[in-house]
């Protein structure tokens, strides 16, 4: 088999790997991690004749909707929510009585879907972690849990509207006070979208009591996250921060590597200082970001176990919580004469949909957002491809449609190199009678088979890679729009037409039991296998290897496989570059075809021609085969 041969089945063979790491895999179910939380006893333990490490106390009096001793109940005590420009809905924060912090943020008009059964839950953020976002956090240690801060605290009124919610609390001799707060969207002239799912938190921390208190190893819990649909991927769960001006980020499977123990938590302390921490799924993502970063190199992440997704089945997940660390600071006693010190810590809080234009116009604000579209190496082509997309959705107001046209536009752009491809592969085959003859008159010396049909090659002005331009070009085009795929969050619950209603999944219109197992029928696929098996029909036949024959006859079933498991978009963007690839093979067989001519020898010195660089070394591997023979 050549180097073609090789190529295509290299290309099926990462095919089919990505295939397999992305699709949906259910991890075994492990043992809850259950962080220490913090109680009365643990006031008592607390030493005091010094300074103390870690504040992790109960709060020692009643806050004043606190009627009883025992363990206070998680509630909903406050919501604020976002609106557009027109007065929409956006997000939804719910604001809980328990650390003072944020629940849960429902995002509006976005629900759970999923092509298996018919699921209308709202998209909650956060709501699959036991803490709250905006939560304090105490001893963070890679020994042992965190103590997340279990104090009852309560609205003050005077300070709560629908602008900002203000909740305070006592924590065994510090007085708390959380304000979150609502971000304008309007920025000067400019208006900023993404600032609809941002909070400003500022948390006031007072000492009452009258010894100096040191706050060590503290930190604010910035959410969990896991995949929210039973059809979305554990793989793009990630605890992700800006860490020394660069993106970084950590799969959920790096707490549980195949090769090394298995990992409780991550508790990195570096020289470096970070942004902002976070965590994110397949298309939402929420972090936390200081507003002064002095001091602040600390980042905490552990996995959520044993998550249950909504469905009849109840599939359980992993996800990923994290956290960013507090500056150490020491906090005044307070006297008969003054107050204690004051601290005061500032963040803004994002909790929306990874959406690649809104993202970018926030990075003045939070450096680096947009990377957590996560496009990777292929950044450079899908950041154009997810703009044009919502280009096009703004002139059509449908997803499918922005796919289509932005299909056509990248057929278009290649339409020169497709046009010159299949002009090459036409004189190719045209030259498969000469090129036959040479196989066979050197059936036993393939060097010199190579050689000779090398020479041909020269002697009519064909380059027998020119009809790979087109498959080089549109490999990196096809994995970027994947990329854009598997993390825009524009997809979701998008329909298309008729039985496509959800871009971001499988176009399943039935399910048929074989074996005990449903299996989903999904159109788009089949449509695609077909569409591209008309188009090697009409592409022309240059021979080749019969290995490669086979090989290429079997693309349309690795990449049928590939797809038919992936959301419809996927199979929407393939199978429309299939037909227009036919449409323009339609047109340029009617163009005047190419005819078999020799080209002229050029006199005089020349720079020597990609396929004479190529006849030179099969001619120095010849030689060099030969002098071995000599030799034996």
């Amino acid at each position: 088999m050549d180097k073609t041969g090789w190529f295509v089945v290299t290309i099926c063979a990462i095919l089919l790997g990505i295939n397999w790491y992305y699709s949906p895999m259910t991890p075994p179910p492990s043992a809850p991690l259950t962080a220490q939380q913090a109680s009365p006893a643990d006031t008592a333990a607390l030493p005091a004749a010094e300074p103390v490490a870690e504040v992790v106390a109960q709060e020692t009096a009643p806050a004043p909707a606190q009627v009883s001793s025992a363990a206070p109940e998680h509630q909903v005590v406050a919501t604020l929510t976002s609106r557009n420009a027109e007065g929409q809905e956006l997000a939804k924060f719910e604001f809980q009585n328990i650390g003072g912090s944020i629940r849960s943020v429902e995002m509006a008009r976005m629900a759970i879907n999923s092509t298996k059964e018919d699921l209308l839950d709202a998209v909650k953020l956060n709501s699959q972690a036991q803490q709250g976002i905006g939560t304090l956090m105490f001893s963070l240690s890679t020994e042992k849990a965190p103590v997340f801060d279990r104090t009852d605290y309560h609205v003050v009124p005077g300070a709560t509207n629908d602008k900002q919610v203000t909740l305070e609390g006592r924590l065994n001799d510090l007085r708390i006070v959380k304000t979150y707060s609502l971000v304008p969207q309007q920025v000067g002239e400019e208006m900023v979208e993404g600032n609809a799912y941002c909070l400003q938190l500022t948390v006031q921390i007072q000492n009452m009591g009258d010894k100096t208190r040191r706050a060590k190893n503290w930190g604010v819990y910035a959410g969990g996250a896991g995949p929210i649909s039973p059809t979305e991927w554990t793989q793009f769960t990630y605890y992700i921060r800006n860490e020394d001006k660069a993106f970084r980020k950590e799969n959920v499977g790096s707490f549980r590597p195949w090769f090394g123990s298995a990992k409780e938590r991550v508790v990195e302390i570096g020289e470096d200082p970070i942004a902002w921490v976070g965590v994110m799924n397949q298309y939402y993502a929420t972090l936390v970001q200081p507003k002064e970063t002095k001091g602040v190199n600390t980042y905490y992440a552990a996995p959520l176990t044993n998550i249950t997704l909504p469905g009849k089945e109840r599939k359980t997940v992993e996800g990923v919580e994290s956290a960013v660390g507090v500056p150490e600071f020491t906090l005044a006693a307070a006297t008969s004469d003054a107050a204690g010190g004051v601290q005061t810590l500032s963040y803004t809080i994002f909790a929306g949909p990874k959406l690649n234009l809104m993202l970018s116009d926030m990075t003045k604000e939070i450096p680096k957002i947009d990377h957590i579209m996560d496009y990777g190496i292929f950044h450079v082509i899908s950041y154009p491809m997810n703009w044009l997309i919502n280009v096009f959705y703004g002139w059509f107001g449908n997803w499918g449609w922005a796919i289509v046209a932005m299909t056509f536009v990248v057929r278009l752009l290649i339409w020169p190199l497709y046009r010159k491809s299949y002009m090459s592969m036409k004189s190719m085959s045209l030259l498969q009678p000469k090129v036959k003859e040479i196989r066979e008159k050197y059936s036993n010396d393939q060097q010199k088979a190579s050689l000779e049909m090398m020479n041909l090659y020269r002697e009519y002005g064909i380059s027998p890679m020119g009809g790979c331009l087109p498959m080089f070009l549109q490999i990196p085009i096809f994995f970027s729009f994947f990329y854009v795929l598997q993390t825009a969050a524009e997809f979701r619950g998008a329909p298309f037409i008729g039985w496509v209603h959800d871009l971001s999944q499988m176009d399943t219109v039935c399910t048929l039991p074989i074996f005990g197992y449903n299996l989903p029928i999904n159109v788009l696929p089949v449509v695609m296998a077909i569409t591209m098996l008309l188009q090697m029909r009409m592409t022309p036949q240059v021979g080749g290897d019969p290995m490669q024959q086979r090989v290429m006859r079997l693309m349309p079933l690795f990449f049928f496989a590939f797809c038919y498991y992936y959301p419809s978009a996927l199979a929407l963007y393939w199978t429309t570059t299939n037909i227009i690839s036919i449409i323009q093979t339609w047109i340029i067989r009617r163009l005047p075809q190419p005819e078999l001519r020799k080209q002229p020898r050029q006199k005089g010195p020349k720079r020597k021609s990609f396929m004479e660089r190529m006849i030179d070394a099969q001619k120095a591997a010849l030689a060099e085969q030969q002098a071995r023979q000599r030799l034996r």
